[in-house]
């Protein structure tokens, strides 16, 4: 992207990128590194794509309870089919006891 002012689709597009890199654990000193780097903006400026991009985290985190329960059994399902298959059978368990958190199966 070019330097100067940001479009709204390059700020758009800057704070998805920044998202994805939250996602994938990347901290506040790297986030500033790659927005200085990349699009040649200020400690300021990248603090305000940050600000924007875990702004959009908080709103899908807190999307309908139901709905992150779902997600998070059909992750958990995808780790246990695949952990059983790979015969790697505590990781299976562990995804069958979180499986059984999430659903509220616990036997009490």
């Amino acid at each position: 992207m070019a330097k100067g002012r940001a479009t709204k689709v390059d700020k758009a597009q800057r704070t998805a990128q920044l998202v994805r890199l939250i996602s994938n654990g990347s901290v506040t000193s790297e986030l500033v590194q790659f927005a200085s780097t990349q699009w040649g903006v200020g400690r300021r400026q990248a603090d305000a794509y940050i600000a924007e991009a875990r702004k959009i985290i908080i709103e899908d985190i807190n999307q309908d309870r139901k709905v992150v329960v779902a997600e998070l059994i059909h992750g958990a399902h995808a780790i246990w089919k695949a952990a059983a298959k790979d015969r790697q059978y505590n990781n299976a368990l562990g995804a069958m006891n979180l499986i059984t958190r999430l659903g509220g199966l616990e036997v009490k």
